[in-house]
């Protein structure tokens, strides 16, 4: 039951997600309300970067409870009410000047974020106690091939809203159908079966424990090191994704219309890149993703630029974001399984929330390209953060997965 659960919110994320897009959607509303480059920033820091940093001041509480069940609801409940909200806003936006709507959107996804990442270390810890090990590889790949199908129904209804009204109220529909969404994938949440466990006592570790837990883990556990070092490095191709949207529609001049067909672009190379991930997975494990994720954080710019400086003209739109579509579902696949895979059966919501703390390139960076762009030129940003994304390779190759683990038994066996 809790793994077809979990699947079950898995489509239903998937449309919320698509709705809510933070690499195309919310760049395009933050210009439609009067923002700019720095507003995107904001708005990425706060999507991408609050929830990862905020997990450390969650975990510990999550991590001395014996049922966590309730906390993920709880979280969820609570991200479908500031999703449900910002919509209602958006109804009469247009009559409020552009910083008061700026101001209240961050509220609401402030709320919405810090909810996500409370419930996210629970959601965590459960994948790991409630599915078997043997299933828990197969869950992660069946996962994405039901997230991509709820991304595709989506797309295609993002574009048709986003064409078909006009102003905010497009927007305001997509977050009302995001929060009715997120009501939905709450059946599956319902359907989970936590396991049965003796009544024990349990306290909640103060944060000095939490940092002396936390420097003893990140000492004693390489691999776990290195994923922390990779990842950071990663995020900045992550969080560079939703800069590509303002700067293509400044360089081509695109209509806000168009949207629509970006997110779709977008949503249907996630959709390709998931039937083309198991069988990556299968022989590479996940660290084989990451490696891939590594070299299109660095050919995606660059293939942007070179473009651009060819003088090719809005086409490269039809090939830019697929492509980023197949970066976000890199991310998106290995991101969970890693963490899930290395850490500590005991101790995941803990580890999950010493992850979220070091990861501060998430938190830091969207703030920061928004800052260089407004100073400096695409070009000298893009191509700076695409050399970047190279440097994660000889962290994941130091990393020691399951995978890594199953061949060099079959090499020693092999071998004799």
């Amino acid at each position: 039951m809790s793994y077809k659960g979990f699947l079950i919110h898995g489509v239903f994320l998937a449309l919320t997600v698509t709705f809510t897009e933070v690499n195309s959607v919310l760049p395009a509303l933050v210009l439609q309300v009067g923002g700019s480059e720095i507003h995107i920033g904001i708005i990425t820091a706060i999507m991408i970067g609050l929830p990862l940093v905020s997990q450390l001041l969650f975990a510990p509480f999550v991590q001395s409870r014996p049922r966590k069940k309730r906390y993920l609801l709880g979280g969820l409940y609570t991200r479908m009410f500031a999703l449900f909200g910002i919509g209602m806003l958006l109804i009469s936006s247009e009559s409020m000047s552009p910083s008061i709507v700026l101001f209240f959107i961050y509220t609401g996804l402030i709320l919405f974020s810090l909810s996500g990442a409370f419930a996210g270390i629970s959601y965590i810890s459960l994948i790991g106690s409630t599915i078997p090990d043997d299933l828990r590889h197969k869950f992660f790949l069946r996962k994405q091939v039901f997230w991509s199908v709820g991304v595709l129904l989506s797309g295609v209804l993002t574009r048709y809203i986003i064409t078909g009204l006009t102003g905010s109220l497009r927007y305001s529909v997509l977050f009302s159908l995001a929060a009715i969404m997120l009501a939905l994938g709450s059946i599956g949440f319902w359907m989970i079966r936590e396991k049965q466990e003796p009544a024990r006592k349990t306290t909640k570790p103060g944060m000095g424990d939490i940092f002396h837990s936390m420097k003893r883990i990140l000492k004693e556990d390489s691999t776990f090191r290195n994923y922390c070092f990779t990842a950071n490095i990663l995020s900045m191709g992550i969080v560079l994704i939703p800069f590509y949207l303002p700067t293509l529609m400044h360089q081509f001049n695109i209509p806000s219309a168009f949207i629509g067909t970006i997110v779709l672009l977008q949503m249907g190379g996630m959709l390709l890149s998931n039937l083309i991930w198991p069988r990556i997975v299968k022989p590479l494990g996940f660290k084989g993703l990451l490696k891939i994720q590594s070299a299109a954080g660095f050919l995606i710019p660059i293939i942007m630029l070179s473009s651009i400086t060819a003088g090719a003209g809005q086409w490269i739109v039809y090939i830019i974001f697929p492509l980023l579509g197949i970066l976000a579902s890199a991310h998106k696949m290995s991101g969970e399984a890693v963490l899930v895979q290395i850490s500590d059966e005991n101790k995941r919501a803990l580890y999950s929330g010493i992850f979220g703390a070091i990861n501060l390139t998430s938190a830091l960076a969207p703030l920061l390209i928004g800052l260089l762009l407004k100073h400096f030129s695409f070009y000298r940003v893009f191509s700076a953060l695409a050399f970047l994304c190279l440097t994660a390779l000889p962290f994941i190759s130091r990393m020691v997965c399951p995978v890594d683990v199953r061949k060099a038994k079959e090499d020693m066996i092999s071998s004799r």
